[in-house]
């Protein structure tokens, strides 16, 4: 016989030497980490492929993000120089055809003049941005001036007035036609060929002035001060995420450098944005507005065109054919570009803003769903334990920790039919204490029990891993034996008398010897169920115990009319 241990047996008895709530306690926590892995471990992998396709996205979307507002600024900036330039061209043709500057042009006389300097001072006090109106004759020479300085107006004296003949916002709009206008740069302004100090931007809106015969008679001119304009601008500017400049065509700065950096063409210098960025000006010269992102980070633009109608809207008797389509601006077209430049180190450091947002958000949702699923797989741990135990009490004996009567029902029909198909050997073993009653009312059931436990663990000892021990009843137990034959079982049941008898239950204060007796028998041939072979070695164990204490007693004919009960 093989002496080796069963190990499913000593998981039921809880083994001697180890504590079975100690064993219990590991096995739950096992099992609730298991569970615990099993429902985290995906979750949080899940929870990193979100978290690194996030951060892989950030800074595309901190890009399209930040353009998108940087657009939306340039664009407002754009719609305000419009709508300001619409209301100064339709100031410009009120004066240039109002009836008093015509009645003018037809009687020159000192009346007329004096009529029409009071009309444009006037509308001057009216329009205090107006730095000057002014009305030149066909030769360019300044017949009325008015000089609108700190909110006082000034009609220049007719002896005080120069010649603009040679100046080149004169030239340019002399040549439209009626209803035409004239813009020009954004420049400062000049008095007597030196710039004036503290410098004054100034815009010149200019437009020919007809007589009622329609006979080309000079140009009104307005020199508006773009302080408001400038001013507005900046302020949208200063909400921007970027460093925001304005340009004018040839790309020197007016808004947005150092004092000392602008309105270089006016001094001569020759630093401009497109020397500084090449690539970023090559691209914006061949759109109005767009973005580009070099080495040194992303550059928004938006082109301004004061003269384009399409984008101002109508105004009556002002012609603008010639500026009916983008498509159709010639080179050189004036107009202002509006350009915010965001650098790479802004861009990281809005990325990695956001990144420790969602870093901390993915700790948190961690931490949560690490909380979820130690509550679910605690739940899930709590269920199945019930469960087991249920089923432990419907199959296991509560004292002694082995198969009840209803397991040997499953577990013995199932061995008599393998055995029965393979033609193997079943041998059973029926045990019984001698004198049990004797041990209960000698020493109390307490001790009975305790009795019965010992008796348990010896017979863990010397049975093998295949071997089944049952609690049959009292103090009765069965044991199954598959693969084993009727001189294999009675050698192990001789073994098993032996030791119970030389093993006596000792505690503290008592020691109880104790002795078995066995009834063995085998599976024959005309056996229809394992009840038979039951019944058999139920017999030969009452034999045992009428022939004496410790005894083993093999079924044979010899016997087969003997009472089955013990």
């Amino acid at each position: 016989m093989n002496d080796s241990s069963n190990p499913d047996l000593r998981s039921q008895l809880g083994e001697a030497d180890s504590d079975p709530e100690v064993q219990a306690e590991f096995s739950e926590r096992r099992e609730l980490i298991v569970s615990f892995l099993w429902l985290f471990i995906p979750v949080s992998i899940v929870l990193a492929g979100i978290f690194y396709a996030f951060s892989n996205q950030t800074q595309k979307y901190e890009l399209q993000t930040a353009l998108i507002r940087e657009e939306a600024a340039l664009s407002n900036a754009s719609q305000l120089t419009s709508l300001i330039f619409v209301q100064k061209l339709s100031d410009l043709f009120v004066l240039a055809e109002g009836e008093v500057l015509r009645t003018y042009l037809h009687e020159e006389n000192l009346k007329n003049w004096v009529r029409v300097a009071r009309e444009f001072s006037l509308f001057a006090r009216r329009k205090p941005k107006y730095m000057q109106i002014r009305y030149l004759n066909e030769h360019g020479m300044e017949v009325i001036r008015i000089n609108n300085t700190g909110g006082e107006q000034e009609i220049v004296p007719r002896a005080q007035m120069q010649d603009k003949g040679g100046r080149y916002y004169f030239k340019e709009s002399f040549q439209l036609n009626q209803g035409a206008i004239y813009i020009s740069p954004l420049d400062l302004n000049v008095e007597k060929g030196v710039i004036e100090q503290p410098i004054r931007p100034t815009i010149r809106f200019a437009t020919p002035v007809v007589d009622g015969y329609g006979e080309k008679r000079g140009v009104l001119i307005i020199n508006y001060d773009p302080q408001e304009l400038l001013q507005r601008i900046e302020d949208i500017f200063i909400s921007r995420l970027g460093q925001a400049v304005m340009l004018n065509s040839d790309g020197y700065w007016l808004i947005g450098k150092p004092q000392e950096e602008l309105w270089g063409f006016m001094y001569g210098r020759g630093e401009t944005f497109k020397d500084d960025h090449p690539d970023v000006w090559h691209a914006m010269e061949s759109s109005d507005k767009g973005s580009f992102f070099s080495d040194d980070g992303l550059f928004v633009f938006q082109r301004t065109y004061p003269m384009d109608m399409s984008k101002q809207g109508t105004l009556e008797n002002i012609e603008f054919s010639q500026l009916d389509s983008p498509r159709e601006r010639q080179v050189g077209e004036r107009h202002w570009i509006y350009l915010s430049h965001i650098s790479k180190d802004k861009i990281e450091e809005l990325t990695l803003k956001r990144l420790v947002v969602a870093a901390v958000t993915y700790l948190l949702l961690f931490f949560v769903t690490a909380l979820i699923s130690l509550f679910f797989a605690r739940n899930s741990v709590q269920k199945k334990i019930a469960y087991r135990q249920l089923k432990q009490f419907a199959t296991t004996d509560a004292l002694t920790g082995l198969s009840n009567r209803r397991e040997l029902e499953k577990v013995g029909d199932r061995e008599f039919r393998r055995a029965e198909r393979f033609n193997r050997e079943l041998s059973v073993m029926m045990l019984d204490l001698d004198h049990f009653k004797e041990i209960n009312d000698t020493h109390n059931h307490t001790m009975g029990d305790e009795v019965l436990r010992h008796v348990v663990e010896i017979l863990a000892k010397v049975t093998r891993g295949q071997d089944i021990l049952f609690r049959y009843g009292g103090e009765e137990f069965l044991m199954l034996l598959p693969e084993t034959h009727e001189k294999g079982a009675k050698f192990l049941a001789s073994r098993i008398c032996t030791l119970v008898a030389d093993n006596a239950y000792e505690s503290e204060h008592v020691r109880i010897p104790v002795t078995i007796s066995i009834g063995v028998s085998t599976i024959e041939p005309s056996d229809k169920s394992y009840h038979e072979i039951l019944i058999r070695a139920d017999q030969a164990l009452y034999q045992a115990k009428r022939t004496g204490r410790n005894r083993v007693v093999v079924y044979d004919d010899s016997i087969a009319d003997l009472p089955t009960e013990s």
